[in-house]
């Protein structure tokens, strides 16, 4: 009895050992996936925070430039936790990044053409009326803020489907703006209508975005992070590498030894004190 103890206790660690090692590999290749830093442009400054609740997570965020030197940028968050929401967080990062970035999916007009209104339209709205009829089934959805900005004006075109609403902050860290969702999430109802809205990111101003994993935040005692945290700590950050590590270190605190329940991301994009403002 004791050597088939053994046998199956050596058995349940070699598997947990693998397990192990593959989980460790699915988190290096998911974090391969996501940009290794955002883009760099004169007159901007960014940062960003990802730490999944798992190993690997269904949250994600992109920023890179277009070839007209746009700068598109998303926060995103796929329903659910874990390896069924990570293979989703793939999919729905890829259609969205390759659908922003292309030029083939008019016939009609020119490279460079399409303006940032048609350009989001047809990457949230491929991405959404692929993953609503061909992965029917899964009930696999993701939420989504995602914009087009043009760094010389300042001017932000953005699509927000069912995300936390980014929250736009002056030099003197006073809240100016939310964008609240206006748009539904990706991936439940087949050629679904996106609302785009527009405004103009001010000189020495910061855009924040973030999932709901922020303020949902609970500690062992039940509490939300919530908004009000959120909003101090925008108070008393100037810069996004001062707002990220003070999200960070908050964070942690106030999580304590309690588990990290959601995925947690965190976008930030300021505009240069020097920068003109918008004609």
């Amino acid at each position: 009895q004791s050597l088939e103890n053994a046998r199956l206790f050596n058995q349940t660690e070699r598997l947990l050992n693998r397990m192990e090692s593959e989980m460790m590999i699915a988190r290096q290749t998911q974090r391969s996936i996501l940009p290794l830093r955002a883009p760099r442009h004169e007159g901007y400054d960014f940062g960003s925070l990802i730490t999944p609740a798992r190993s690997v997570g269904g949250d994600f965020y992109d920023a890179f430039l277009l070839p007209d030197g746009k700068l598109t940028f998303l926060v995103a968050d796929v329903c659910g936790k874990g390896i069924g929401a990570a293979l989703y967080m793939t999919l729905f990062r890829s259609l969205i990044h390759a659908a922003s970035t292309s030029d083939q999916f008019s016939f009609e007009k020119k490279l460079g053409s399409f303006t940032p209104s048609e350009r989001l339209r047809h990457a949230v709205s491929l991405t959404n009326n692929y993953v609503a009829e061909a992965h029917e089934t899964a009930n696999m959805f993701s939420t989504v803020f995602i914009g087009i900005l043009e760094p010389e004006s300042g001017k932000l075109t953005y699509i927000n489907g069912g995300n936390a609403a980014p929250l736009i902050v002056g030099k003197d860290g006073t809240i100016l703006g939310e964008l609240a969702p206006s748009s539904p999430v990706m991936g439940v109802i087949p050629q679904a209508e996106y609302a785009v809205n527009e405004l103009t990111l001010g000189k020495a101003e910061m855009l924040v975005a973030f999932t709901d994993g922020i303020p949902d935040t609970q500690n062992s005692n039940g509490d939300f992070f919530g908004d009000d945290r959120i909003r101090n700590l925008l108070s008393v950050h100037d810069s996004p590498a001062a707002l990220l590590a003070g999200f960070e270190s908050s964070l942690n605190e106030f999580i304590g030894t309690t588990e990290q329940f959601d995925d947690i991301t965190l976008f930030a994009i300021k505009r240069d004190q020097q920068m003109p403002d918008a004609l």
